[in-house]
């Protein structure tokens, strides 16, 4: 499903969403939704102006056969909160796919507000794409926090490297102490420590991700950041995706949840795929508490049922 209303963003949007649907040989949904309160069923203009929104449905469902002529294609336009409404129907979606509304949507919401919503009510993996094509190189990447969330996004970006015959890198990214810490305090062993915790679930992960892709190039780097999502944006930039994992608007918030996935949004360096918090369940049952709480976790021993 693909959220489109005729900008650039949308556009950029669409055309990835029809060739990936053409790759794994889905249909193509393609969504308008209108808030409710800037048109009303009752008012004289109601008609003409959804006239013209089912035109442009029209006139973008047709452009898709330019780059992705076997996709079937289906059209659909609502009326409510277009995050609300994305978000029901991405109970039954293999995946959400938009564009970034940096510049605020054509209704005059906020920029990055529909993204950051999506991305925490969605119901399967959320894709933004960036408006202006990207110099792409080649590989997929995905952050990591150890969280159950994480391990999920880890699972599906090895999936897409293999499937597209990429490298994977594995990227587990843990905030350092403030800089004012003195190092011969108790500040300095505290960073010891996050890094060894860190390392830690950056080995157990790439293990994992290995034990499933045997043939897969899987490269892992820890980082310690003050803003974790500049490490992940600097990673992306020249990759053919980046995932993490969203942790839901009612979560605890995590390396890359709230904040640091906010700005990530808002500088999207390639394709960024956000995982949801249902595909982190399976994930879970196959890790156990590791040393740095119960919301940290690395890969238990993995069963033949999941390889």
């Amino acid at each position: 499903m693909v959220g489109v209303d005729g900008s650039p963003a949308s556009r950029a949007a669409l055309e990835w969403a029809a060739r990936r649907a053409q790759l794994q040989k889905l249909p193509l949904l393609l969504v308008h939704a209108v808030p409710n309160y800037l048109v009303s069923a009752e008012s004289v203009e109601y008609q003409s102006y959804r006239a013209s929104l089912l035109s442009m449905l029209d006139s973008e469902a047709n452009s898709v056969h330019e780059f992705a002529p076997a996709v079937e294609v289906r059209s659909s336009l609502h009326f409510g909160v277009p995050a609300q409404v994305l978000a029901e129907l991405s109970a039954r979606s293999a995946m959400v796919v938009i564009g970034t509304d940096r510049a605020g949507d054509v209704h005059g919401g906020g920029f990055g507000t529909l993204n950051f919503q999506l991305a925490m009510v969605g119901r399967c993996p959320v894709a933004v794409i960036p408006a202006r094509p990207c110099p792409v190189t080649a590989g997929v990447v995905v952050g990591i926090d150890g969280s159950p969330e994480s391990m999920a996004a880890a699972y599906f970006a090895a999936a897409e490297a293999a499937h597209t015959q990429q490298e994977l890198t594995v990227i587990c990214v843990s905030h350092s102490p403030a800089r004012w810490v003195d190092p011969r305090a108790d500040g300095f062993g505290r960073t010891e420590q996050i890094g060894t915790q860190g390392r830690v679930i950056l080995e157990a992960v790439v293990a994992a991700v290995r034990a499933r892709h045997i043939h897969l190039t899987v490269l892992g780097r820890f980082v310690q950041q003050n803003v974790p999502a500049r490490v992940l944006i600097e990673a992306g930039k020249g990759a053919a995706m980046l995932v993490v994992g969203s942790r839901g608007s009612g979560a605890a918030h995590h390396a890359f949840m709230g904040s640091a996935t906010q700005e990530l949004l808002l500088h999207v360096p390639c394709p960024v795929v956000l995982t949801q918090q249902e595909e982190a369940g399976l994930a879970a049952q196959q890790y156990k508490v590791h040393g740095a709480g119960e919301d940290t976790l690395v890969p238990a021993q993995i069963s033949p049922r999941c390889l």
